[in-house]
C-alpha cells in the first residue's frame, strides 16, 4: 500500500517483517500494521509495528538503521494511529535491558518503565515493559507539515 507521502509508508510489504527482524520478533501481516519511512530509493530506514491491540491498549515496536530515520511527522502519525484512531488508552512497548540506546531514546521520547520481565530474550536479557499513555503523550500535540489527520485516516481505513 502506497504511502501519505514519498517517504513514510502504511503496511509496506516487507517493512513489518524489516522491523520486527530487528527487535527480535515476528510480524503477522494479516493482525499487525506497520508505518515505516523509506529513503529515495525505496529502502527502508526505520519504522513503528503495532501488534496485540487489545481495545484500549497495544503493543508497539519500533527500529531504525540511522539516527534520522524518524521525523516529527511520523511520530505524529504513529501515535495518533494509536491513540486516537484506534482509541487507546496506554502503549506498550518492550524493550530488551542490554538495549540501552533504544531505552534511552524511548525515555527520553516520554515513555515510563513499568515493570521488569527476568530472563525473557535469547542472550538472557530482561525485558524491560515500557508504557506510554494517551494524556502523556506530546508527540500528539505536534502539528504535521506534510499531510492532514483526515488524509491519514482516509489511508488507514480498515486497519485495526
Amino acid at each position: 500500500m502506497g504511502g501519505l507521502i514519498p517517504d513514510i509508508r502504511i503496511n509496506e510489504p516487507g517493512a513489518g517483517d524489516w522491523v520486527m527482524k530487528r527487535v527480535t520478533g515476528t510480524f503477522h501481516a494479516d493482525v499487525d500494521n506497520v508505518i515505516s519511512r523509506h529513503d529515495a530509493e525505496g529502502k527502508i530506514r526505520g519504522g513503528f509495528v503495532f501488534c496485540g491491540y487489545l481495545g484500549t491498549s497495544m503493543t508497539m515496536h519500533m527500529a531504525g538503521n540511522d539516527e534520522k530515520w524518524c521525523s516529527r511527522d511520523m511520530l505524529w502519525m504513529a501515535f495518533h494511529y494509536a491513540f486516537v484512531q484506534l482509541g487507546c488508552r496506554k502503549l506498550i512497548g518492550p524493550v530488551a535491558s542490554t538495549n540501552t540506546h533504544a531505552l534511552s531514546i524511548n525515555l527520553r521520547g516520554g515513555w515510563q518503565v513499568e515493570a521488569v520481565i527476568k530472563d525473557v530474550f535469547p542472550d538472557g536479557a530482561d525485558m524491560l515493559v515500557l508504557t506510554m499513555t494517551r494524556d502523556t503523550c506530546r508527540w500528539l500535540r505536534l502539528i504535521p507539515q506534510k499531510y492532514f489527520p483526515g488524509h491519514m485516516l482516509r489511508a488507514m481505513e480498515g486497519v485495526a
